[in-house]
């Protein structure tokens, strides 16, 4: 490398990995040291949440803290209101990367080790509902332990965070067995997450939402076939954290949807977290 190559795709991608995981970074870590204290992890493991904003107020001492102390940052809109958000999406990953690892620790049983996998992944292709099918399977096997010591609300639920992490290091974990690999993204900096799998040279992109109601599920569908249509990918899957779901709701509800629009195919799934 010389100091007048280019700076192409490849070399960023280099450097931005090498940014993520290898270099040390003493910002980066004053930042993780101040988001990891009670009571203000609270607030950063709600800010990964999905449902909603959090509003912003310079009185709110939980949010000042992390203002002050460049874990979040302000978001205004257009309508003059004021929102949390992550500073940038570099911070946010490393956040996520953080707490990922601090909160989990998978076993090596990700799946039945004579599970047929024919439908699920093969040399050249994977299909993204089957292997979120076996992850469904292996957090009902494992919740106890699991989410034994996750991070609680005062109503003793745990965070929705914590399930997009541990979603993210099954997969994570999943993928790599077969020379894959799975990077989270984080476009806004409030709230939106998606993950990304290449594999076999492909991408294949997964939003991960909250379930509140049909409008919200229908606004889901179509954001997501709008990113899709961003990445330049024919068909996304859509994975929706809900407490329950019955049968039938989820017969409903998981059907692909084709969006009209953007010509995305979008694959709802359900997973549920109670």
């Amino acid at each position: 490398m010389t100091k007048d190559m280019p700076i192409d795709m490849a070399l960023f991608e280099e450097a931005w990995s090498a940014a993520v995981s290898l270099l040390p970074n003493n910002n980066i870590l004053n930042i993780i040291s101040k988001a990891k204290q009670e009571p203000y992890k609270r607030t950063v493991l709600n800010l990964f949440g999905t449902k909603e904003k959090i509003p912003f107020a310079y009185d709110k001492a939980d949010l000042n803290f992390l203002y002050m102390n460049g874990v979040i940052d302000v978001e205004k809109t257009d309508d003059r209101k004021f929102y949390a958000k992550f500073p940038c999406p570099f911070v946010q990953k490393r956040l996520f990367h953080y707490f990922s690892d601090e909160i989990f620790d998978l076993a090596d049983d990700l799946y039945d080790p004579f599970e047929d996998l024919d439908d699920v992944i093969d040399k050249n292709s994977l299909n993204v509902k089957n292997i979120v099918g076996l992850y469904r399977k292996y957090l009902a096997k494992n919740r106890g332990w699991i989410l034994e010591n996750a991070p609680r609300r005062s109503d003793m639920r745990v965070y929705e965070a914590v399930f997009h992490f541990n979603l993210y290091m099954y997969l994570s974990r999943f993928i790599g067995r077969f020379k894959g690999a799975v990077y989270p993204e984080f476009p806004t900096g409030n709230g939106k997450i998606d993950l990304l799998i290449q594999y076999a040279g492909k991408t294949h992109g997964i939003e991960l939402k909250s379930y509140t109601d049909k409008p919200g599920y229908e606004r889901a569908v179509g954001q997501a076939a709008a990113y899709g249509l961003g990445l330049g990918l024919k068909e996304i899957a859509l994975i929706f954290f809900i407490e329950r779901i019955d049968d039938p709701n989820r017969a409903k509800y998981e059907t692909d949807f084709l969006d009209d629009k953007t010509g995305v195919r979008v694959t709802p799934v359900f997973v549920e977290t109670g």
